[in-house]
């Protein structure tokens, strides 16, 4: 048996084929990775993974919302067609769906292990399960069961201040933005703008080693991560904690919206890198200033899934159903 396995993001496109005997034996034999931004479409990336070779089935995981078979992806200038895979994986069974929604359907099968708990809570089956995705973007999905996911596209849905501090990280935003997205403050990119707005208010310094390297960072979202977390710098450490915050605060709206008895999980390539202050205080403690509600969301079971493959899981539990 040979599945093929995609999850496409606005950074970064990873492929992986897994092959077994059985369903029980399907281990990962090819794995690679490819710069989004730098190909014109998923379905190249597709032709030369495979080249030339049939799967019996495959799942693509896709940072948009997908209709009859296409995708626009959102942060990408791709079409991805449904009926083109299916030819270039020489199978009819082939699934298209959005990225959270396939990352959601990896959370029932992804090792224990790999769940980080910031908040225990009674896991209750019977009850929804919600992942938030943070990378490039925002994801965000429900899931029903072990096998119905429902996608939304929450990320684009308007970002709301708090106090003081975050009205001018709204009025920075508005600065490049018509509308200010939930996902313009929480992804990769809402590090450069947190960092921004702090230091226009005079929260810190940063140093000029600091200025300088940032300059020079061809990922000026990512380097104020890293410095951020090993404390060579006072506002990037600053902007990281302002980040766990706001994100502790956007899962407490989550679990109130869906009330998710069954695990509110969070996972993406920018949480888990920064989940040593995802793990501090801040988060949980933003995570329960609900007012009323603070007794509801002590029951909420929140973790982090600190493991890469939950999207690819997920694919190939779609693909398997096919």
């Amino acid at each position: 048996m040979r599945i093929l396995t995609a999850d496409v993001g606005g950074t970064k496109t990873r492929l992986a084929l897994y092959e077994g005997a059985t369903q029980a034996e399907l281990c990962i034999v090819k794995d690679q990775r490819a710069p989004s931004a730098e190909e014109s479409g998923l379905e190249p990336i597709v032709t030369r993974f495979l080249g030339g070779v049939a799967v019996d089935a495959a799942g693509f995981g896709v940072p948009g919302p997908v209709v009859d078979g296409l995708c626009l992806t959102t942060n990408l200038p791709w079409i991805v067609r449904l009926d083109a895979l299916r030819t270039i994986c020489q199978t009819p069974r082939c699934v298209l769906r959005n990225d959270a929604e396939m990352a959601a359907l990896g959370m029932p099968v992804v090792p224990e292990t790999s769940k980080v708990w910031l908040q225990r809570g009674r896991v209750q089956p019977d009850h929804p399960m919600t992942l938030v995705s943070i990378g490039t973007g925002y994801g965000r999905a429900l899931l029903l069961g072990k096998t119905l996911a429902l996608a939304s596209e929450a990320g684009h849905a308007s970002f709301a201040a708090r106090h003081a501090m975050e009205i001018r990280l709204l009025e920075h935003l508005l600065g490049s933005h018509e509308q200010v997205a939930i996902e313009h403050v929480l992804s990769g990119p809402g590090l450069g703008a947190l960092y921004d707005t702090l230091l226009a208010a005079d929260v810190a310094q940063p140093a000029p080693a600091t200025t300088d390297d940032l300059a020079r960072a061809d990922d000026r979202n990512k380097r104020i991560g890293e410095l951020g977390l090993s404390d060579a710098d006072p506002l990037c450490a600053a902007t990281i904690a302002w980040f766990a915050e706001l994100l502790g605060a956007e899962l407490g709206n989550v679990a109130l919206q869906s009330l998710p008895r069954g695990g509110l999980y969070l996972w993406g390539g920018v949480a888990r890198k920064l989940r040593p202050v995802i793990e501090g205080p801040d988060l949980l403690e933003a995570f329960l200033d609900k007012d009323r509600m603070r007794a509801v969301l002590e029951t909420i079971p929140l973790a982090l899934i600190d493991d890469r493959d939950l999207a690819l899981l997920g694919a190939r539990e779609a693909a398997l159903r096919a």
